[in-house]
């Protein structure tokens, strides 16, 4: 799969994930594990952002660097939410959520979205 559609499907399984995550909050449930989600390359995206296909060039790019930052942000801010949810609160897992977790997500996307459109530039 190309690195454009890879992006693309990095940002599909994110909108799926804060799904998930909303669910673990009605559930007052920290599944899947806290530290799993942690983990920003255990996800399909971040397995594809570490491992091979990427050249060390593109590695070193400003783009790669805030995706890889943006995307261990996020996984973070989403690990805080499912302890929130396991404890039971409620009403603060539901607040980063649509607060801190929201506006991640949406500088991820817009950064997945720059990069894509750079390597749209070079194709």
């Amino acid at each position: 799969m190309d690195k454009v559609k890879e992006l693309d499907a990095a940002l599909a399984a994110h909108v799926v994930w804060m799904s998930d995550l909303r669910q673990a909050i009605v559930n007052s449930t920290a599944t899947p594990g806290v530290e799993c989600v942690r983990a920003d390359d255990k996800c399909p995206f971040g397995r594809w952002l570490y491992g091979s296909s990427l050249s060390l060039e593109e590695r070193a790019t400003e783009y790669y660097r805030e995706v890889r930052q943006l995307h261990a942000d996020f996984h973070e801010v989403g690990a805080r939410v499912l302890e929130l949810a396991g404890q039971g609160r409620v009403f603060e897992a539901y607040r980063i959520l649509y607060g801190e977790y929201l506006t991640m997500s949406g500088r991820l996307a817009l950064a997945i979205r720059a990069w894509q459109k750079a390597l749209q530039q070079t194709d």
